[in-house]
């Protein structure tokens, strides 16, 4: 074989592996673009309730800020609040005064209350990432 006509074969061969390596990686590997992902804070009113003890009555005061993403626009996040609130009331009157005297119960009541909100949520875009506790008393 003459080398003039090796080099008009090789060359395309390459060029054609070349461009279905990466028509193969775009495709299969590279990722769509999403629309852009923002970050909220929605501060709560103080919360004053009453806990799940039957021996005798226990309240809690607390203040819930919760650190949520979404790629909706905020006005939305701000018409669910009640809704949200409510989620927050349901699942901290289920705890007893015992139960949130321990740090791993105050992280057990910020995962429960994470995932009842989150669960309310979902649905408009958006995902709690944190729930910060900004007051917390309880008698």
């Amino acid at each position: 074989m003459k080398p003039m006509r090796l080099i008009r074969i090789i060359i395309p061969t390459l060029l054609l592996l070349a461009g279905g390596g990466a028509a193969y990686y775009f495709l299969c590997y590279a990722k769509p673009s999403a629309p852009p992902v923002q970050t909220y804070q929605l501060d709560l009113p103080d919360l004053t309730l009453n806990l799940a003890d039957e021996d005798r009555p226990h309240y809690l005061k607390t203040g819930v800020s919760l650190v949520i993403l979404g790629a909706a626009p905020e006005e939305i996040l701000l018409e669910r609040e009640s809704q949200v609130r409510d989620a927050v009331i349901m699942v901290m009157t289920q705890h007893t005064y015992r139960e949130l005297l321990s740090p791993e119960g105050k992280e057990a009541l910020k995962n429960n209350v994470r995932i009842a909100v989150d669960a309310g949520l979902c649905e408009d875009g958006f995902q709690v990432r944190d729930v910060l506790f900004t007051e917390f008393v309880m008698d």
